[in-house]
């Protein structure tokens, strides 16, 4: 590479000088032909032209940027390149300060905006983790759950989310049949989570049910961008037994070190969001070089 291109990828992006922050550029879509009609036009080519080109700028020193949750320039961390391997874009790209990956950085951007945290109730499909305990410290209104915890698990993993500075006791709850009243939710956030749940439709009717109106639901999740329908990996015989459809695909886990992939999904789950009662539900792709964010798809479903 170049070495003023190097230079002009790796520079950081600095405040305006009125103090305002601008957020992460992202657009909208409300179905696979709306992405169509934009997918290949100069602007995305040259997005994809840039993406391919951040792990040879970031090297092993790590990719300087601006954080727009610390509000801070920062480096990020991008271990896989650093160590000559594909950059993980998504799972990596970490806020030494926050110390949120890329997926996490760019769902709670569109998570809290226009969301005031001090006031709002809102609750994450997960509990032990560095996502959890950041936003613990800007939303009192915070609550989270884990599942599938015996008491050895248990244990193991309150002292885990202690040491990250969580407080309070962990909470199990199952969110295809979620123990929260009706329309008492500002927001939902579920990171990565939906693509383990069988009956994924009935978590979706949950989170419509505990959202007021107005609320909002802001989820990731394995998204082929290029596919109309989602494909079901495994799912659960009436016997219980889980039926693999295609090779088992095990995703990391704090719990259990690891936990079955179901579904890689496609743009139904857009209209999955209204049938269970949401009114509108968008893709919506961020992608920011300033803040390593780079084409990482986000859904946001409003009730």
């Amino acid at each position: 590479m170049r070495g003023w291109l190097r230079r002009k990828l790796r520079a950081p992006w600095l405040p305006v000088s009125d103090g305002v922050f601008a957020p992460p550029q992202a657009s909208a879509y409300s179905g696979l032909e709306d992405w169509r009609a934009v997918a290949g036009s100069e602007r995305e080519r040259a997005q994809q032209q840039i993406t391919g080109q951040v792990g040879a700028a970031a090297g092993a020193d790590g990719w300087s940027g601006w954080c727009g949750l610390c509000r801070v320039p920062v480096v990020f961390s991008l271990p896989s390149a650093a160590s000559g391997q594909v950059p993980n874009l998504r799972e990596e790209m970490t806020c030494p300060r926050c110390r949120l990956i890329a997926r996490n950085r760019a769902a709670f951007a569109l998570l809290l905006d226009g969301l005031d945290p001090a006031q709002a109730q809102v609750y994450l499909t997960e509990q032990a983790s560095v996502a959890y305990v950041w936003l613990q410290a800007l939303c009192p209104g915070l609550i989270g759950s884990e599942f599938g915890l015996d008491a050895a698990k248990r244990a193991r993993l309150q002292g885990w989310y202690a040491s990250m500075g969580g407080r309070g006791e962990l909470a199990e709850r199952d969110v295809t049949r979620l123990d929260l009243a009706d329309a008492g939710l500002d927001a939902i956030g579920s990171f990565d989570v939906l693509e383990h749940v069988p009956d994924y439709p009935a978590a979706l009717r949950e989170f419509a049910r505990c959202l007021r109106p107005g609320g909002r639901l802001v989820l990731t999740a394995p998204f082929i961008e290029s596919a109309a329908g989602s494909v079901l990996r495994a799912r659960i015989r009436e016997d219980g037994s889980i039926e693999h459809l295609l090779p088992p695909e095990i995703h990391g886990d704090p719990v259990s070190g690891g936990v079955l992939c179901f579904h890689h999904f496609g743009w139904d789950l857009l209209q999955a969001c209204l049938d269970a009662g949401f009114r509108r539900a968008q893709w919506v792709r961020t992608w920011s070089s300033r803040e390593g964010l780079f084409g990482l798809w986000t859904l946001v479903a409003h009730r």
